[in-house]
Formats: C-alpha cells, structure tokens, sequence
C-alpha cells in the first residue's frame, strides 16, 4: 500500500512532462488520480499506462485558463469525490520570444496560462480544502524564476516568479485552515520544453549539449521532480512546511 491510499489527488498539465510524471507517481502510491489537461489524447494514453497496471485514475479535460472550465472540473471533482486532498499545479506553457521583441500577445498567452491558471485552480481548490479543513497544494514554478534563466523570455519569467510569490500568498492565507502550499523550481528537466529550447536560433544544434553543461549534475528527468512533489505533498513527511520554494535543479543554483 501506497503512502497516498484513499487521498484524491488532481494534477494539471498531467499529459506529458513533469505533469505526467506526478499523475503516474501519485497513482503507484496508491491514490486515487484525477489527470487534468487539454490534451484529450496525451490524458488518454497516461490513463491506459496507469490503468494497465490496475491503478487508479481519471481524465477530465480542463483549461486551466478559463475560470469558469476551471470552477466547473473542480465542481465535478468535489461532487463526484467530495474532497480533495492534492492539488498539482503543473499546467504551464513556456515561450521563446525575448526582450525587447516580445510582444503583448505573446505575453498575454503565457500569463494567461502560467499565473491566471495557477490562481484559479488553487482558488477553487483552496475553497475546497479550506471546507475539509485539510489539504495541500504544490506549483510547479522554474529556477528561473531567480535567476532570470536560461530562457530568454521575460513572460515565462515573470510568470514563474509571479507563481512563487502567489505560493507565499495562498500559504499564508491557508495555513489556518491546515493548508499547506509549497512550490518547487525545477532546473533543467529532460521534457518537450527542454528540446524546443534546444533548437532555438542561434544554438547551432548544440543547444540542449549546452544546457547540460551548465549544470553539475547534467540535465535532470521528470520523475526527479514527482519525487519533490510527492514529499511536499505529505502530511507525513512535510507536515511542517509551508511557503516555501524548493530547487530541485542539479546544482544549477546552489543556495
């Protein structure tokens, strides 16, 4: 039996990446998994991996963006399971274009995905565990949120970092009702975002070897990152933590 057994878990952006890595993770340790993302097909394909092993989990399409997607999923996860004690805030989207090309449109997109989504799913979920009285809450934010990264995008780093202090405010905010809200900075992680980086202009193919170079410990895999999660994530083992922002990075930033 899994740590997690009998505690409903939600985690967005659950079709691929860090995301996936968390719903998979969370499931093998016994809970009961709802995957969230609006990726249909990359949601179907987790839960036929997951449930071939005879896990528990479930797919609900959800646009993190959209206030009123995001009330109505969360909505239907409290009636159909009447709590949830997880809420996985991996949803985010990254975006290459920098200072000072980067355009309103361009920025809008990113915040609309990365910190709007953010909000509204830890506000509907915070509602939720503020009534049970329980609950916890991990985002998925990025080490360069303090650094000013190896992304060129001023959108993907404000957003990150406007995630960590969103972190700090719903920790305080919670914390009376036995609330717990944490973030983890990931540093280079081996997913989709890490090979379109990879391949920007100017990297002369040698992008993702850079990347690697740069970090002691080389470049990092999603479940280094569920693993985090996991720990944040239990009364058990986190059951003192709140507010606070946890680099998993490799030594990328040493601190």
């Amino acid at each position: 039996m899994g740590e997690f057994q009998g505690q409903i878990v939600a985690v967005t952006g659950a079709s691929a990446g860090i995301g996936e890595a968390c719903a998979a993770m969370f499931a093998r340790e016994s809970a009961t998994v709802i995957a969230l993302d609006v990726n249909e097909a990359g949601l179907a394909a987790l839960a036929a991996t997951l449930k071939g092993e005879g896990l528990d989990i479930t797919t609900m399409r959800l646009d993190i963006s959209d206030e009123a997607c995001v009330e109505s999923v969360f909505s239907a996860i409290e009636k159909q399971y009447g709590r949830l004690d997880v809420l996985v805030n991996s949803a985010g989207i990254i975006s290459f274009e920098k200072f000072p090309e980067h355009t309103q449109v361009g920025w809008d997109k990113v915040m609309n995905v990365n910190i709007r989504g953010t909000y509204f799913c830890s506000r509907f979920a915070g509602i939720m565990m503020r009534r049970q009285h329980g609950g916890a809450i991990v985002n998925i934010s990025a080490g360069a949120a303090k650094t000013g990264g190896m992304n060129p995008s001023p959108a993907y780093i404000a957003s990150k970092g406007a995630i960590n202090s969103l972190t700090f405010h719903f920790a305080v905010q919670l914390a009376k009702d036995n609330v717990r809200v944490n973030a983890i900075c990931p540093g280079p992680i081996d997913t989709s975002m890490i090979e379109k980086q990879a391949h920007l202009p100017g990297t002369h193919g040698n992008g993702k070897e850079n990347i690697i170079a740069a970090v002691p410990l080389g470049l990092g895999q999603p479940d280094d990152i569920a693993y985090g999660v996991l720990f944040l994530a239990s009364n058990r083992r986190a059951r003192y933590i709140t507010g606070e922002i946890l680099d998993i990075n490799g030594g990328l930033v040493m601190d």
